[in-house]
């Protein structure tokens, strides 16, 4: 699920920046009203940052009072979702992934919420909030290319994942596509 120019890019490029940033975000599973297993994903307010109205997984940037990137995970789905960080039971960490344009290095996480969430969303940073089925993810017609033309990048053929017209791409994709694979491997 990564474009053509990321991985011309990671190819060239020796080394990671040493001010890169960390931030983590979270898969966060969890049975909605139809007993169907679910994850939520956000749509990020618009403002003036590279990542301005992305569609994405909860989370953000670590803090230096932070414990680890997994209390990174929790605190930031706390405070964008309102979600109860006693009802996140870890689960596993997935493969951290580089974003160039902002510099971070991400860190995700998947956990199991033990309850339905009633999300509290920050909107502030949060435009909109959405469930997707596992089954969708694990859904061969979810995959689609997009073209892409934002302050940082332009480009064709960009791999995405559509949920109900909402396209998710870059990394965010990318760590949903580990997920998947994941998920299929214990089928």
């Amino acid at each position: 699920m990564s474009s053509k120019s990321r991985l011309k890019f990671l190819n060239f490029k020796t080394e990671i920046s040493l001010n890169r940033k960390d931030a983590s975000v979270l898969i966060c599973v969890f049975q909605n009203i139809d007993k169907d297993a679910c994850f939520v994903l956000m749509q990020r307010s618009k403002d003036e940052g590279v990542h301005s109205g992305q569609i994405c997984l909860p989370g953000g940037k670590k803090e230096v009072y932070d414990e680890s990137n997994w209390n990174t995970s929790i605190r930031e789905t706390q405070e964008e979702l309102g979600l109860e960080a006693s009802k996140m039971s870890f689960i596993k960490s997935l493969t951290p992934v580089y974003i160039p344009p902002s510099n971070f290095i991400v860190y995700p996480f998947i956990s199991i919420y033990n309850t339905e969430p009633k999300f509290i969303i920050d909107k502030i940073e949060v435009d909109k909030v959405f469930n997707v089925t596992i089954e969708s993810l694990l859904n061969e017609y979810s995959i689609t290319e997009i073209n892409i033309s934002n302050k940082y990048m332009n480009e064709i053929n960009v791999p995405a994942f559509n949920f109900n017209n909402n396209i998710v791409w870059g990394a965010t994709a990318m760590i949903l596509s580990e997920f998947k694979v994941l998920l299929k491997s214990l089928t």
